[in-house]
């Protein structure tokens, strides 16, 4: 058996980017971003998947997290359509305004979302730091 957690079969490279780690983390475990913006073990389906741990790490520490989603950009996002204000960790989904707002899309199938949230947002629309699906 393969001790290595990155493996790459030729696909679209994988993506490497560093977090502060909330908790102890083995390398191979499924992370999400928890309400503090730091990572932390998956351990239920209502978190939003958002990668896998590279490296072991400890709390406050860096952890390299590889992901095979999309970039870390700024995004336009309201929390006010989706019910509540948006927190890091939240799956977000478009809006009928354009906005990305906490939530997942029911109308085409499966629910889904397109990001992220990788900061905190209010009622009020602006920028928001997300990483997209």
């Amino acid at each position: 058996m393969a001790t290595e957690v990155l493996i790459n079969d030729g696909g679209a490279p994988a993506r490497i980017i560093p977090y502060i780690a909330g908790s102890t983390i083995s390398a191979g475990d499924p992370l999400q971003v928890a309400a503090d913006g730091e990572v932390d073990v998956c351990f239920t389906t209502s978190g939003s998947l958002l990668g896998v741990a590279l490296t072991a790490a400890t709390s406050g520490a860096i952890a390299n997290v590889i992901t095979g989603r999309g970039v870390v950009l700024n995004a336009k996002c309201s929390g006010s359509a989706g019910g509540d204000n948006i927190a890091p960790g939240v799956t977000l989904t478009p809006d009928a305004r354009g906005f990305l707002v906490s939530g997942l899309n029911t109308a085409m199938g499966p629910p889904r979302g397109v990001a992220i949230a990788l900061g905190t947002g209010s009622a009020t629309a602006g920028l928001l730091k997300i990483q997209t699906y």
